[in-house]
């Protein structure tokens, strides 16, 4: 299955709009799609979904014409192949720590799609402090689209708090956006709306957002609206 308009968005460096899904939920593709989503960001990792759900989703994001991508909720080759046969457009893959990692992860994706391998986007995330010490070896690995920066995990291995935006975080979240910057990679992280203006000045184009704060920021506004807060 060919490279669709959505991943060349991302590997051209135009902004992409991911939504985490949230769990089972196929209904939503079409609205998000007609709304300006690009990317159906399939949450294996963090919403406790399985497989059959996971072909579900996929199946019902490429109706909609948006692009699957799968974040799985491990490394091991055998999970990672299942979602690639199931038509995944790409994986999302935690806990890249180090090269290696990177480069079994594109290693994966050419098992298991062969000459079509170029077809799939993959996506390592950094989330760890090991991660950006071995950053420029993760940066150099052949076959990484892009990399989703993870600051709340980032921030627990950091400094042993999930989430926190300590002074010593936000420096290292900023010096790992200046190195895949100046690397001339694409990167992202999770677009929390007081945040967006400096992501985008900072370089990144993978916006990634849950689609509860989608919700909240809709219903926040509506409730406003009707002078109900």
């Amino acid at each position: 299955m060919a490279l669709n308009v959505h991943q060349q968005r991302l590997r051209d460096g135009q902004t992409v709009i991911a939504v985490n899904l949230g769990g089972r939920n196929p209904d939503v593709m079409g609205v998000l799609a007609s709304a300006g989503a690009h990317v159906a960001f399939v949450d294996c990792e963090r919403s406790g979904i399985g497989l059959d759900a996971a072909t579900d989703l996929i199946r019902a994001a490429r109706v909609a014409g948006l692009s699957p991508m799968v974040r799985s909720w491990s490394r091991d080759p055998a999970v990672l192949v299942q979602y690639l046969d199931r038509q995944a457009d790409g994986l999302i893959v935690p806990h890249i720590d180090t090269a290696q990692d990177a480069a079994d992860a594109v290693e994966v994706v050419r098992y298991a799609c062969g000459d079509k391998a170029g077809d799939k986007t993959v996506i390592v995330q950094i989330e760890t402090a090991q991660a950006v010490k071995n950053l420029d070896a993760i940066i150099a690995v052949p076959g990484v689209d892009a990399f989703l920066i993870g600051p709340n995990d980032l921030a627990y291995s950091l400094i042993g708090k999930r989430g926190a935006r300590t002074p010593e975080v936000l420096t290292v979240v900023d010096e790992v956006c200046s190195r895949l910057k100046g690397a001339g990679r694409r990167f992202g992280m999770p677009a929390n709306w007081d945040q967006l203006e400096r992501f985008q000045a900072q370089g990144a184009t993978f916006l990634y957002f849950p689609i509860e704060w989608l919700l909240e920021r809709a219903l926040g506004d509506l409730t406003a609206r009707l002078g109900l807060r």
